[in-house]
């Protein structure tokens, strides 16, 4: 299979590019300047670099000529980021798909994902949200996904069209954000010893990097059932201060955390991920407790690595300089507080089955290898 993929330099994109390559898809990565990681995922003979402005017409005609399927995900992606620039927001997330589906229809590619948001739910605090509730998006970001949804589920004609809408992604990537919840809380614990926590009591939904790219290549594996559908790719639901638990008792010292019950944020919402596990071949792999010691393992590792290139000084000069670190004893990780796609409680993720092909936690090998 070969694939069109958008954002292929993005914190998503890299893992969703290793994951198709490993299931045998060829990948075409459309973004608008190459980078490092892609001179390596193009050494392995399996990806090819297309460079291009998203918005761009014949960049976008080009890039779709002899592809079997697109996955879209190239986008101002995050409230803050569409805030700042609602022009460029709307251009890109609305106008640019629109743009891509008409090529795609026009050069007859099968198969279009796209990869939206559990943002367009908004504030729900009505139960679990499924993909049959009502959107009720709260920014500008959640709109725009709204309205490319719309667009491309209305039009028809014989592109499959495949919604996948993500919860907040977590986990290690080769571009790896620490602006998402449980990156961001495992970054503050480690390296400032303190978590801010900005509406406690808020839930969202959470999915780990790589069984959203296993997601990705489900819905390509079996496009059939996935046409014209929406599934919320979702593993737990937690409340922030839940998070903000599992990233502290993950560290070996001690975390304050600072809870502030006034926010901009008003998004609110538990997400139910069971269509996704039920009809397609999904079976994740991740919970949010590993993650976050996979996130403190991958920082605390790269700051040993900073500090070994740094320049040695003498020894008189070091006890001039010395400090102490304090360092309590390693805590053991609460019981787990989130939930699957559901009802809170319920049992963990990793012993859920969808009709899937029994897949175990595929892991990145390759310095490729988020949304």
């Amino acid at each position: 299979m070969r694939v069109l993929l958008t954002g292929a330099t993005g914190y998503s994109g890299l893992i969703v590019a290793s994951r198709l390559m490993d299931a045998g898809a060829h990948v075409r990565g459309l973004a608008s300047r190459p980078s490092d990681l892609t001179q390596k995922l193009e050494s392995t003979g399996g990806f090819t670099f297309h460079q291009g402005d998203l918005r761009d017409a014949q960049t976008l005609a080009e890039a779709v000529k002899g592809v079997d399927a697109i996955v879209h995900f190239a986008a101002i992606v995050g409230d803050p980021a569409s805030a700042r620039e609602p022009d460029l927001a709307r251009q890109v997330n609305v106008e640019a798909t629109k743009v891509l589906f008409d090529a795609a229809d026009r050069s007859g590619v099968n198969h279009l994902v796209f990869g939206s948001t559990c943002s367009v739910y908004g504030r729900h605090t009505g139960g679990v949200a499924t993909e049959t509730t009502p959107v009720n998006p709260v920014s500008l970001y959640g709109e725009t996904k709204v309205e490319a949804e719309d667009y491309l589920l209305s039009q028809g004609g014989d592109v499959n069209v495949t919604v996948l809408r993500l919860g907040t992604a977590y986990g290690v990537s080769p571009k790896l954000r620490l602006d998402l919840i449980v990156n961001q809380y495992v970054h503050e614990a480690t390296t400032r010893g303190e978590i801010t926590v900005m509406g406690p009591e808020a839930w969202r939904p959470h999915v780990h990097v790589q069984d959203l790219a296993q997601a990705v290549d489900s819905v390509l594996a079996d496009p059939g059932e996935a046409r014209q559908q929406i599934f919320n790719v979702v593993t737990e639901n937690m409340q922030l201060k839940q998070v903000a638990a599992l990233a502290s008792a993950a560290h070996t010292g001690p975390v304050r955390i600072d809870y502030r019950a006034t926010v901009d944020d008003r998004r609110d919402y538990a997400v139910s991920g069971e269509k996704l596990l039920n009809s397609l071949s999904y079976t994740p792999g991740w919970t949010v407790a590993q993650g976050v010691r996979e996130v403190r393992n991958h920082l605390v590792s790269a700051e040993s690595s900073a500090r070994d290139r740094t320049p040695r000084i003498s020894a008189s000069a070091a006890r001039s300089r010395s400090t102490t670190t304090p360092d309590g004893p390693r805590r053991r990780p609460p019981t787990d507080p989130g939930t699957t796609p559901g009802v809170p409680g319920t049992t963990p993720p990793q012993q859920q089955r969808g009709r899937g092909r029994g897949r175990g936690v595929w892991m990145v090998a390759r310095p490729g290898g988020c949304l």
